[in-house]
């Protein structure tokens, strides 16, 4: 099959696509011809469930390739990512988020995905409750210019790469615009703050997901390892140049039992998918979680994201 036959099979049986991401939550397109960035852009875009949105306040260490198109988290090889829905902790999130395989991985490097429905019936029903009642405030902090250990670590991106530009002005705008509280802080730090519900409903099913990023912005050793973890408490030692934080709304603090337990949940739903080249895996960013097992060699994941 050539690539123009793939669009225009997309296109006659869009309906199935759609109806069958609502049952199951994502689709893996294998052994079809899409070679590089271009085409697949070309194929969100025959889709047809959503337009293209850029990735303006997410901080994952990212490269933009093309316009909406993104290199996937460029952390460490070594390191796994937890689950998590794109951006669950903005009030503007993608409805869908799209992976394609440029080279993959010499050695395990899966995508790890899970039913974000079956994690929210899994977490122990006082946890839930707990965190459905109080919601969640995450906070993040950038600097204007990366200082050397930042660019070793990749991890802590300044604001105008997180926002796209240099303007402290459009930055603004742009928080505004996302609904994000905002505040300058000592030597041009920006500091973000979204308070968050932990549970949401599919707007299409109604069915209730499990839907925050508390267990990823919250620093412990139990997802970066001692090593990372005392690192990461070394380099960021000073608290208003801390990366992430989180809360319950009312600013009180996490159990951190909670977010243990939390992590062993998804540790058990989770689902690896070993990566070809071509592949393109699509979720719908409500239903489905994703994340990154740790891998040896050469590893390029490319991301797009859509929005209603």
């Amino acid at each position: 099959m050539q690539l123009p036959e793939l669009l225009q099979l997309l296109g006659t049986e869009n309906e199935l696509f759609t109806l069958s991401l609502l049952r199951y939550g994502g689709i893996l397109l294998r052994n079809f011809p899409i070679q590089n960035a271009q085409e697949f852009a070309t194929v969100i875009k025959h889709l047809r469930i959503g337009h293209s949105v850029d990735y303006i306040g997410g901080d994952s260490p990212r490269n933009k390739i093309i316009e909406g198109v993104y290199t996937s988290t460029e952390a460490p090889r070594s390191m796994k990512l937890p689950l998590r829905n794109e951006l669950s902790y903005g009030k503007k999130h993608p409805s869908h988020i799209y992976f394609y395989c440029d080279t993959p991985p010499a050695e395990n490097g899966e995508t790890i995905i899970s039913d974000a429905r079956k994690i929210y019936q899994s977490i122990d029903p006082d946890v839930r409750n707990r965190f459905i009642k109080k919601d969640l405030r995450f906070v993040s902090r950038y600097p204007c210019k990366r200082n050397f250990m930042q660019i070793i670590t990749k991890k802590h991106k300044s604001w105008i790469h997180v926002f796209e530009t240099e303007d402290k002005r459009e930055v603004e705008r742009k928080c505004s615009a996302n609904k994000i509280s905002f505040q300058w802080n000592e030597n041009d730090w920006l500091e973000i703050s979204q308070v968050r519900p932990s549970v949401i409903s599919h707007p299409v099913t109604q069915e209730n997901v499990w839907f925050n990023h508390a267990h990823h912005f919250d620093l412990n050793p139990k997802s970066l390892g001692w090593g990372r973890y005392l690192g990461a408490k070394l380099l960021n030692c000073r608290k208003n140049t801390l990366l992430h934080e989180v809360f319950f709304a009312d600013g009180t603090a996490i159990p951190r039992e909670d977010l243990y337990h939390i992590l062993d949940v998804m540790d058990e739903r989770t689902v690896y998918l070993p990566w070809q080249k071509g592949d393109v895996l699509i979720l719908d960013n409500v239903l489905a979680m994703h994340g990154r097992a740790p891998f040896k060699g050469k590893r390029r994941i490319l991301t797009a994201m859509t929005g209603h």
